[in-house]
């Protein structure tokens, strides 16, 4: 808790997020994925807050600390933005963990989020997450990965 609150305390900015989860390679939204954020660029820790998507597959927009608007302004202000990650799951899809969200002082950030569908056959393991870099979109690991 204490952590939490010196975090806030060194972000006084405020940037906000949405995310859009979504199939068919963007064409068909997921209503009801549930959208799990955490603090920083880990993928393990302490969730945020917790959110599901309506009916056109994205989450209401959410506010998150930031660094201020200034550091993006002067050479060596500090880091510019604030790093963020999210779990995405929803039932007979693949999860899908995003490391790397920047979260800007005063800006909205849009993190799109394409679920894989489990096979029908049963074959695919449903514990098994695929994690992607947002900044990058590289896909880290995942599906058919050793």
């Amino acid at each position: 808790m204490e952590q939490n609150q010196n975090r806030r305390e060194a972000m006084p900015g405020r940037g906000y997020l949405i995310v859009s989860v979504r199939a068919g390679e963007g064409a068909i939204p997921l209503e009801g994925a549930l959208v799990t954020l955490r603090g920083g660029d880990a993928t393990e820790g302490d969730a945020i807050a917790s959110f599901i998507t309506d009916q056109s597959g994205n989450t209401p927009r959410i506010t998150l600390p930031a660094p201020p608007r200034a550091n993006s302004e002067r050479p060596n202000g500090g880091l510019p933005y604030a790093s963020y990650s999210a779990d995405i799951s929803l039932d007979g899809y693949f999860t899908n963990l995003y490391t790397n969200i920047p979260i800007f002082d005063t800006i909205t950030s849009v993190q799109a989020a394409y679920l894989i569908p489990l096979p029908e056959d049963g074959s695919g393991r449903t514990e098994e997450v695929l994690l992607f870099d947002a900044r990058t979109g590289e896909r880290l690991r995942g599906e058919g990965d050793e």
